[in-house]
């Protein structure tokens, strides 16, 4: 399979099928790589914010290389693949919503709370 690649907003959707081309859970991939499954949702989810040495190791087990085209070649006439641009807003989401705003509930304005949990340690891989 080919998908021309134009945006990072494509490569979500183009990792998870991939992925399930290959029949491959987020948890199964995720044991491969020795990460938890959230790590890879997280990953799956927004790969344009992690390293391409990242991206390059999930592409190695989903057996997928990475071609370079100049515009204007063979590759750019395949046809889009059927999916929609991750993050796209649908017409739903064009509907303001109301943000909730926290009560000062007796507190002066300038304190600060603790944060309710430590901050989790980051998978190296």
């Amino acid at each position: 399979m080919n998908y021309p690649i134009k945006t990072l907003s494509q490569l979500p959707l183009v990792l998870k099928a991939f992925r399930k081309q290959r029949g491959l859970t987020q948890a199964a991939l995720a044991e491969k790589l020795g990460v938890t499954q959230q790590s890879y949702a997280a990953f799956e989810a927004n790969p344009a914010a992690a390293s391409l040495e990242r991206l390059f190791t999930v592409l190695r087990l989903l057996d997928v290389d990475i071609s370079l085209a100049k515009s204007g070649s063979a590759l750019d006439t395949l046809s889009e693949p059927d999916v929609q641009p991750y993050g796209q807003a649908s017409p739903a989401a064009a509907v303001p919503r109301k943000v909730a705003t926290p009560k000062a509930a007796g507190k002066p304005a300038n304190q600060q709370t603790a944060p309710a949990m430590p901050p989790k340690k980051r998978e190296s891989w």
